[in-house]
Order: C-alpha cells, then structure tokens, then sequence
C-alpha cells in the first residue's frame, strides 16, 4: 500500500529534522560559550536561534512522544485487566486529541497571518516561522491518529514496556 510507505517516510523526515534541529541548537549554543569565554565577544544571534530552535523540538517531540504512546498517561483503567474498556478509552483519548489537534491547527493559521510580517529581534526572521512549529506537530499527530484508524494501528510502534 502507498499510502503507509508514504506516511512512514513523512514520519521518518520528521523524525531526521528533529535530530536536525538537535544537533543545530547544541551547535548554536556551544559556538554561544566559545565566543563569550574564549573570545570575549558573544554572538549576538546565537540565543535567539537556540531559543527558537527548542521550540521545534518541543513540538516536534511532542509528536514523537504521542507516536510512541510515551505521553503522561492514567493508566487507572489498564490495571483492571479489561482489554475492551483499555481500547474503548485508548479510542476516547484519540477522538478527544484529534479533535483538540484539529481546531487550534485551524485556529493557528490565524497566529501565524497576523505574525508573518513581524520580524524576530535579531534574526528578523518572521515569527510565523516559529509559530508553525505547532501547525506541524498538530498535523503529525493528526495524521497518525488518522492513518491509525483507516490502517488498523499497523503504523504504530508497539507500547514500550515499563
């Protein structure tokens, strides 16, 4: 089926840019320390890309997590030994997180309009740039939830143990 291949590897881009954005933030703030105690003279742009990078990462772990199922969680319900209330409830949770994951990506584009001409302090980058971050995590989780429904769960990973 094309459709799992393509979501696996639109899944696999977003797991190499987050390891991406990883090694780029550590970049940016090691190269922040070397120029202000070696050198004496700190980078003036280094902070600021460091900071917007961890927002990335924030959400594109956010979704990393939710795929993996490796969010904070009651698992109140899974010490019953029930398997039809833990499946029915896994189901509540998604339908609730899909919901909740499709309004604020449709509320986002709002945020990210009004903030496309305004520029970051010293990047000048425009801020829309940060605040889609959250579109895409919105999106991944969305996506997964979906793709999990109509593929039977085959896309996801097993629960980690423990």
């Amino acid at each position: 089926m094309i459709v799992p291949r393509i979501w696996r590897g639109l899944q696999r881009i977003a797991e190499a840019f987050l390891v991406m954005l990883v090694v780029a933030m550590t970049i940016a703030c090691v190269a922040q320390v070397i120029w202000r105690y070696l050198f004496d003279d700190p980078l003036t742009w280094s902070e600021e890309l460091a900071r917007y990078l961890f927002i990335w990462i924030g959400y594109l772990s956010a979704w990393l997590a939710w795929k993996h199922r490796a969010h904070i969680a009651l698992d109140a319900v899974s010490y019953l030994n029930r398997p039809q209330l833990e499946r029915a409830c896994a189901r509540i949770v998604e339908v609730l997180v899909l919901a909740f994951c499709i309004y604020t990506f449709h509320v986002n584009f709002t945020l990210l309009a009004l903030t496309h001409s305004q520029p970051s302090a010293v990047l000048e980058i425009p801020m829309s740039y940060i605040y889609a971050g959250y579109s895409a995590m919105a999106a991944l989780i969305s996506l997964d939830i979906i793709f999990g429904w109509l593929y039977g769960g085959t896309l996801r990973p097993a629960p980690a143990e423990g």
